[in-house]
């Protein structure tokens, strides 16, 4: 066999490995699982949300967002939300993931790449991202971290709470006076009163979820008095 034809082989078996990892996991849930996790924790970062950046984040990463390290890296573009384009993802088990991608930038920059590294405690159905680049992976002392599970909850939650407030409109709201106006339009007006009514609806089990999602005013309500649903998960 020629030079030539050994590395036409090399070639073509690189690529068939490339295709394998690119599809691996195509009909596999945690795809999807995977990729939403990292795609929303760098549009948490886009929009400055402490509060969700606390939530999908572990270990030395997340102490650097809550830092600021990485406003300047993720922003708010044209494109508006930055999402994760092309995809390949390789699952090392159920409590560690990698995920390779990049991310719409603005106009005036390229791709963002990203090698996101989630870690999962106990489930598979939670899982915490603990890298966004490939800087932190290959460090040897975040190696060890992710080789025996290092990424202490306390230690998550101490970091945490030396940031202080984690969302700045909920923390602006006398939430102890309940005639405070939240919002009016022509038809009804919205009352920290109303919000608390609202909560009464759910099932304490919600509440996680509706203050991640910010969608009501009860949601905001629980981010400004209940940081501890920062790390509760089902």
């Amino acid at each position: 066999m020629t030079s030539q034809h050994c590395d036409d082989a090399e070639a073509g078996l690189e690529d068939q490995s490339r295709r394998r990892m690119d599809n691996r996991f195509k009909e596999d849930r945690r795809l999807g699982l995977l990729i939403a996790a990292v795609t929303t924790l760098v549009q948490a970062v886009a929009r400055r949300d402490r509060w969700q950046i606390a939530r999908e984040s572990t270990g030395p990463l997340l102490r650097d967002l809550l830092a600021g390290r990485y406003d300047d890296v993720f922003t708010l573009g044209v494109h508006g939300e930055p999402g994760l384009e092309g995809v390949p993802i390789a699952v090392a088990d159920d409590r560690i993931a990698l995920v390779v991608g990049s991310i719409r930038a603005s106009s005036e920059s390229g791709p963002i790449p990203i090698t996101a590294v989630l870690v999962s405690r106990d489930s598979p159905r939670r899982w915490l991202v603990a890298a966004l680049n490939f800087d932190l992976v290959a460090d040897l002392e975040f190696q060890h971290q992710v080789q025996f599970g290092m990424f202490d909850e306390e230690a998550d939650l101490a970091v945490i709470a030396a940031h202080g407030q984690l969302d700045t409109e909920a923390a602006a709201i006398d939430w102890d006076d309940p005639t405070v106006v939240l919002r009016s339009d022509e038809k009804a007006t919205w009352t920290v009163a109303d919000a608390l009514k609202e909560l009464d609806r759910f099932d304490r089990s919600a509440w996680s979820w509706l203050a991640a999602d910010r969608i009501t005013s009860g949601g905001i309500y629980l981010r400004a008095r209940h940081p501890d649903l920062v790390r509760e998960y089902l």
